[in-house]
């Protein structure tokens, strides 16, 4: 109750502090609603423009069978099925210790689009697919990469990812790629995808692709996240 007098007080640092503190606070209640906002169905339908964009990547020609990693809820790898009509989609997510009722959510999503016959989960870990290597004829993934806790090395993911996709398959993989922590600098990591000879790769940061409302450029949510697709 204090502090928040000291707000009214007409001189001096007792206003001055107090209110600096109450914007802060202020600021850090507003933000978290409002990327809330722009991410949901109800507000700016973020979330659904960077599922589009990564189905757009990927491209349809010969995506008869695709592996989203990191289902988390299986909307994307709903999508992919509606907008791949012949696609069969294989979800694959760790969704930890209550991995049954997260899997049953993914289920009831894909009943509900009526896809249910062509889109699957099952569980498992993205540093170690439970797949041969040339399995799927795409693959996908938003945000997932980094979670990863079985390997220190980022890479190491990615790689996964490819190993499973055929040669002359498509790939496109959102993640914060632009973050040194978990990929190395741009420039070096950039090099890093051109040594893994692919017969195409792309290489941007998201908001080139798509509009990313300045707010959303914070280093914790956007701004370090990019995509990268191409064919093997």
């Amino acid at each position: 109750m204090g502090a928040g007098l000291m707000i009214f007080l007409p001189i001096g640092p007792y206003r001055i502090i107090p209110t600096f503190l109450f914007i802060i606070l202020l600021i850090s209640f507003l933000f978290p609603l409002y990327a809330y906002v722009m991410f949901s169905q109800v507000g700016g339908k973020f979330q659904e423009k960077i599922y589009n964009l990564i189905i757009q990547n990927l491209g349809a020609n010969g995506n008869s069978k695709i592996l989203d990693i990191g289902s988390g809820n299986g909307v994307l790898a709903v999508k992919a099925a509606q907008q791949n009509a012949e696609a069969e989609v294989t979800g694959v997510d760790y969704w930890g210790s209550d991995w049954e009722y997260s899997k049953g959510v993914c289920d009831q999503n894909a009943r509900i689009a009526r896809v249910s016959n062509r889109v699957h989960f099952q569980k498992g870990d993205a540093a170690a697919l439970d797949f041969a290597s040339s399995t799927f004829d795409g693959a996908i993934s938003n945000l997932t990469f980094h979670e990863v806790r079985s390997v220190a090395n980022k890479r190491d993911v990615l790689q996964e990812a490819l190993r499973v996709v055929k040669s002359g398959g498509t790939f496109a993989f959102i993640d914060y790629f632009y973050e040194a922590k978990y990929y190395g600098e741009p420039a070096e990591f950039e090099d890093y995808l051109r040594n893994l000879r692919l017969s195409h790769v792309e290489y941007k940061p998201l908001h080139t692709m798509i509009p990313v409302p300045i707010p959303l450029r914070h280093p914790k949510i956007l701004r370090k996240v990019g995509i990268i697709s191409g064919r093997k």
